[in-house]
């Protein structure tokens, strides 16, 4: 990439030390252009996932593919979304405040032509490996002839999505750095569209069995990953910044991502060892099981993609500016502030998907395939376990920026580990009694032992402390959380209205009960999001 006198250092109010209310809008302003490009891209995402419950349910060929997805989709965390903007962020942020500019030219295209030839490397490997890894990964599989073949054939097709996905990610990271996070917010819902136009206009002409019809959702796949990075071009161009081959690997910044990515690469890969170990038990349960596992999740994950993970991406380059800065006060404000913003939401989100979650997923998902079978009963059990978790998995989005912002890949690791380890024995010993709601709960509980663990370590280790008020608005959160859970409850099995408008009154009564409860116990953090939201949203109209 090349760079000229626009590659200036971001001027962004959520760097500003400790001028809280500041960096505090600031972060809210960078959290909405990403929650409002996340929120198009989620609701596409769901739309997405929907088509393919219509014409796959949970089916042989549904089954084939959520695995098959799943091996690029481990490299991706490791190599590209995970681990890479973990280390290359804050790595690059500081070389980009440095101002100069051609040390950031030659760190920028020399790490780019880097991940470009390991990424292609990486697919190669993974198309040729796939005959041999994918038949002991999903063993359960051969009771259904042809099940694992139509895997292997859809796991080559579709690993070089690893290289268009890697570079997509690492232009999200640039932009990120320059404070531009609207487009690369967007970019996820090219993808999407993709993937649904491959469902619906595609696959039911070029095929009439859904074996055969899968094979244009895997290609829809490739064409969304490629458009993911093209549209962040033009924000990368305006920067001056233009695709360019430069092969300095020895630059000291390369070294430094390296050394961080090393420790970030095992800490994402214990999440995705998790997912497949729950992958590996699945494919042992009932048939549809592996499908249904991954609708829950995905459900699930709609108010944790549009808040807590834009959330967490946009706070990352303050906490880094902050660190490197030394102004740990501001940054146990950031994170603090982050993490209440985080429960304020998720808390809410977590008891309505529990309390709503069959009505929510008759809602979404049933018609054309997925009305077949066991496929309604299946996900509803997983996405009921699933969304125990919703809030730990938020908070460790906003706990782990604190150590990648101090370059510490290395802590979330540890922490990430343990939480692993328990994740398989809970997986083990709960899939006997709970099937398949054994899987999605021993995530749920790894994830709350992650959050613990690295509460702990803020203290232990990075000298922060825990921020003031905390306990005392979980508190508040979890008695307005009930209040929302009653009233989404009592709304949705006493009231006889269509489907429809009963859950629209059900999540209506739910949120109303959360807010007013919030508002009686005074709780600051409502109106905080309120006011910042109208002050961001009023200057721009």
């Amino acid at each position: 990439m090349q760079s000229d006198q626009r590659a200036q250092p971001p001027r962004n109010g959520a760097g500003r030390g400790a001028g809280g209310g500041i960096h505090r809008r600031g972060l809210i302003r960078s959290a909405a252009q990403l929650g409002i490009g996340t929120f198009v891209s989620r609701l596409l995402g769901l739309g997405r996932d929907m088509s393919r419950a219509w014409l796959f349910g949970t089916g042989t060929a549904a089954d084939a593919f959520s695995v098959a997805f799943r091996f690029p989709n481990l490299l991706r965390a490791l190599f590209a979304e995970g681990a890479l903007s973990a280390a290359f962020v804050p790595v690059f942020t500081r070389t980009l405040h440095e101002g100069d500019r051609e040390n950031l030219e030659d760190f920028l295209h020399s790490f780019a032509t880097l991940l470009l030839l390991t990424l292609v490397g990486v697919s190669l490997l993974g198309v040729v490996l796939a005959p041999l890894v994918v038949p002991w990964i999903v063993a359960g599989f051969e009771e259904v002839p042809g099940k694992i073949a139509l895997t292997i054939r859809l796991t080559q097709l579709l690993f070089p999505y690893i290289l268009l996905i890697g570079l997509a990610t690492l232009a999200m990271g640039v932009l990120n750095s320059f404070g531009h996070f609207a487009m690369p917010a967007l970019a996820p819902a090219l993808m999407n569209v993709a993937m649904i136009l491959g469902v619906v206009v595609v696959a039911p002409r070029v095929a009439e069995t859904p074996e055969r019809q899968i094979y244009a959702l895997a290609g829809a796949v490739l064409v969304g990953g490629l458009l993911q990075g093209l549209i962040q071009l033009p924000p990368l161009l305006r920067r001056g910044l233009r695709p360019r081959f430069r092969w300095a690997f020895g630059h000291p910044g390369i070294r430094k991502v390296a050394l961080l990515m090393v420790p970030g690469i095992f800490g994402f890969a214990v999440a995705e060892i998790n997912a497949f170990v729950n992958l590996l038990l699945a494919s042992r349960l009932e048939p549809g099981s592996v499908a249904a596992l991954e609708y829950g999740q995905r459900v699930m994950q709609l108010p944790l993609g549009v808040f807590a993970v834009a959330l967490g991406t946009a706070v990352l380059p303050t906490l880094s500016r902050q660190a490197a800065a030394h102004d740990f006060d501001a940054l146990r404000d950031t994170y603090g502030f982050s993490l209440r913003m985080t429960w304020l939401i998720l808390i809410p989100a977590s008891v309505l998907l529990i309390v709503l979650a069959r009505p929510l997923l008759m809602l979404l998902f049933a018609r054309g395939a997925f009305r077949t079978g066991d496929s309604l009963e299946l996900t509803t059990i997983a996405l009921v376990w699933f969304s125990v978790g919703l809030v730990a998995y938020g908070s460790v989005k906003s706990l782990v920026p604190v150590f990648y912002a101090q370059q510490d890949t290395r802590t979330p690791v540890r922490c990430a580990a343990l939480s692993m380890g328990a994740n398989i024995v809970l997986a083990v010993a709960l899939m006997g009694p709970m099937r398949l709601g054994g899987l999605a709960l021993a995530t749920a509980a790894a994830s709350a032992i992650n959050v613990m663990l690295l509460f702990r370590e803020t203290v232990r280790r990075t000298g922060i402390g825990i921020p003031k008020d905390l306990v005392g608005a979980g508190l508040r959160f979890l008695l307005a959380g009930g209040a929302c859970g009653v009233a989404a409850y009592l709304a949705n099995e006493t009231i006889p209205l269509p489907l429809l408008p009963r859950v629209l009154l059900a999540l209506a009564a739910g949120g109303l009960a959360d807010l007013v409860v919030l508002l009686l116990l005074r709780a600051e953090e409502p109106r905080d999001l309120l006011e910042m939201l109208r002050r961001r949203f009023g200057r721009s109209r």
